[in-house]
């Protein structure tokens, strides 16, 4: 295969990888209007730590488990040992619901204490209260949701792709569409207080979390009976429950504790800003307002680019890991090196627009409500995004590499970072030092993961480094039309004619920088063709459709 469809290949399969999540995710954000409109505020503060202990929960109950089934199903599938692919299963699941279970009764047991410590002294009874009811509805999902996993790791190992991101997809509709109805209902229809829309939000995952397991099972009787009936068949000695247990922890405990040191920088927020930054003399409103912003608004607008973390993570395994099994470091240098420059060409203009444009699309998302906090804290948050990308996808290619180890030592060391900037930044800077201790955190395992592949790999970053000095010329110069948008005018009186207002500047910005990467050779490179070869080829497949 030429270097050039090996990049396209590449480029290809880490962007349909993007998006299957990227579908979730704009799912995931059409709810936050609403949701915003019903609550209000003052009460998403209360979503946002809700939703903090929940993720973190989450992965201490799944994390690594359901790639671990995936992978020892699709391992002894391919060997035709169907009764090991049906134990992995049984297991799998069994230990999933299990440790759900009981992280959820533990997490009922010191909702008290946590809630307390989270909204500090200054909080009253009536918020103390609030937060440990939210918990309590939350420790459903945590049984439901580790379950789904499981189900979703054993079709993802048999390569029932469809099925898997279906269940993703219908798992989100669900979600939305209870949110959006139930807070609509509790807070219009019933007169119930603002904050029964949070709780419906919360009581949302598991809904969601339960139509997809009945998806699974219901759209999957067929493939099941069939596995059930060559496992009948099978003559071949089964591995016995020890060793398939002990294989599923040995490949998922090294992801969960890669997953839980990332995620630490985002406990240490939910669980000391509010009171460490009320006790260094800030306004206990304030700042859970200012909070609340941050973890909701500005969190969701980032899961845009971190899609491309996420789908580039997914993408690039099996390329990284064939390169490394077969020992070909010259085409593993070419590999993270097209990862690279295909990430910087997307993630550089698009966080770059978000942040000139950050004022009208806060409003369109969130309306005149804490509009000049809100458009001032996304611009900063935004530069933070742009760098947390970065830092999950070389975490991911660390670990595909075979560098767990050193991967772990780094996250243990950032983390020991982030207290100390936390503490240190947030007494002077207030939601600015949070959101600056997370960049030096992220700076720090950048710069180490980097380094770390130099050494064991010897990649150079000068040509990635250029090109990148390159994007940012070009992502600077797309973004001129802000200049005539703010001669101009914008509009913020209507969402729907901002939406028109900013879709105009908007592809202006994004043709400008087009037209350039294209007049340099740069889209060539990266993505193998130039404009006019991508202009073709989607006209052709119009006509053909």
């Amino acid at each position: 295969m030429s270097k050039s469809k090996v990049r396209q290949s590449l480029i290809t399969g880490a962007l349909a990888s993007s998006f299957g999540i990227f579908l979730s995710k704009l799912l995931g954000l059409l709810y936050v209007v609403p949701l915003n409109s019903f609550a209000t505020d003052a009460n998403m503060v209360f979503y946002s730590v809700t939703y903090t202990y929940y993720d973190l929960l989450l992965r201490v109950s799944s994390a690594g488990i359901p790639f671990a089934i995936a992978a020892l199903v699709a391992k002894y599938y391919s060997r035709n040992d169907y009764r090991t692919v049906l134990l992995v299963k049984k297991l799998g699941s069994s230990f999933l619901l299990a440790s759900g279970f009981v992280i959820a009764l533990l997490f009922l047991l010191v909702s008290g204490p946590i809630a307390s410590s989270i909204l500090g002294n200054q909080a009253t009874a009536a918020d103390i209260a609030t937060l440990v009811n939210l918990f309590r509805i939350l420790a459903i999902a945590l049984v439901l949701v580790p379950l789904l996993s499981s189900f979703r790791g054993y079709y993802q190992g048999l390569k029932m792709l469809t099925t898997y991101a279906a269940s993703q997809v219908l798992e989100q509709l669900v979600r939305v569409a209870f949110i959006i109805l139930g807070g609509f209902f509790v807070v219009n229809i019933l007169k119930l207080d603002r904050i029964y829309a949070i709780y419906t939000a919360i009581l949302a995952a598991s809904i969601g979390a339960l139509f997809a397991i009945i998806y699974l099972y219901l759209s999957t009787k067929k493939a099941s009976r069939e596995i059930v009936d060559l496992a009948l068949k099978q003559e071949s000695v089964n591995r016995d429950g020890k060793q398939v247990l002990s294989e599923l922890l040995s490949i998922g405990l090294p992801y969960l504790m890669v997953s839980l040191l990332a995620y630490f920088p985002a406990i240490i927020n939910s669980t000391f800003f509010i009171d460490y930054a009320t006790s260094n003399g800030g306004s206990y409103d304030e700042i859970k307002l200012i909070f609340g912003i941050i973890q909701v608004n500005c969190s969701k607008l980032s899961s845009i680019p971190l899609v491309l973390a996420l789908g580039f993570s997914s993408g690039l395994v099996p390329y990284l890991t064939e390169s490394i099994e077969k020992r070909d470091f010259a085409t593993l240098k070419r590999q993270v090196n097209m990862i690279f420059n295909a990430l910087f060409y997307i993630l550089v203009p698009m966080i770059a627009w978000m942040i000139v444009y950050s004022r009208p699309i806060y409003y369109i998302m969130y309306g005149q409500s804490s509009l000049d906090i809100g458009s001032v804290v996304i611009r900063f948050y935004m530069l933070w995004v742009m760098l947390d990308t970065l830092n999950q996808l070389l975490c991911s290619m660390s670990i595909t590499l075979r560098l767990r180890k050193n991967t772990i030592v780094i996250l243990l060391c950032s983390n020991v970072i982030k207290v100390i900037g936390f503490f240190t930044l947030v007494r002077f800077l207030s939601y600015n030092g949070m959101i600056a201790s997370d960049m030096i955190c992220c700076l720090f395992i950048i710069t180490s993961i980097m380094y770390l592949m130099h050494q064991n790999f010897a990649l150079s970053y000068q040509l990635v480094l250029k090109r990148l000095i390159v994007i940012v010329l070009a992502s600077a110069v797309s973004c001129l039309p802000v200049f005539l948008a703010n001669i101009v005018g914008f509009v913020y009186s209507s969402r729907f004619l901002a939406i028109i207002v900013l879709g105009f500047y908007g592809l202006l910005s994004l043709l400008i920088y087009v037209w350039i990467t294209d007049r340099i050779g740069l889209m060539k490179i990266i993505t193998g063709k130039d404009l006019k070869s991508h202009l073709t080829t989607v006209i052709a497949k119009i006509k053909k459709a």
